[in-house]
Order: C-alpha cells, then sequence, then structure tokens
C-alpha cells in the first residue's frame, strides 16, 4: 500500500513539473494544493499509528512491571 502512494505522489510531482513547463500554472497549482493536502493526511496517519505503537509499548511495559 505504501509503495503505491509513494509512486502516485512522485506521479503527482512530475505532473506539477509539466503543467509548469507548459505555462499550465493553474492546474499546477491545483495539483500543489492537492499535493499539500495528500502529504497533509499521511502526516495524520503515520501520527496515529506512532501513537498507537507507543501505547501498545507502554501498556507492555505496565504489564511486565505488574509481574
Amino acid at each position: 500500500m505504501k509503495k503505491i502512494v509513494w509512486t502516485l505522489l512522485l506521479l503527482l510531482l512530475i505532473a506539477i513539473v509539466v503543467c509548469f513547463a507548459t505555462d499550465r500554472f493553474m492546474l499546477a497549482y491545483g495539483l500543489i494544493f492537492f499535493l499539500m493536502t495528500i502529504l497533509t493526511a499521511i502526516g495524520h496517519v503515520y501520527s496515529i499509528d506512532n501513537q498507537i505503537y507507543l501505547d501498545k509499548k507502554r501498556r507492555e511495559a505496565d504489564d511486565s512491571k505488574r509481574w
């Protein structure tokens, strides 16, 4: 899943460069906004994954201290 997302992001970056090269600035700016939205969403997903991982490790540490 992650490879697909990173590949799509790379294609999006290439599309932005092509839009600037062909003087289609409004489309390029729209794609940049879309890219920023996607990167923000990816950051939130990684943040949630990190919080779940840390909570799991904390619970495991608490359980090992009890016994």
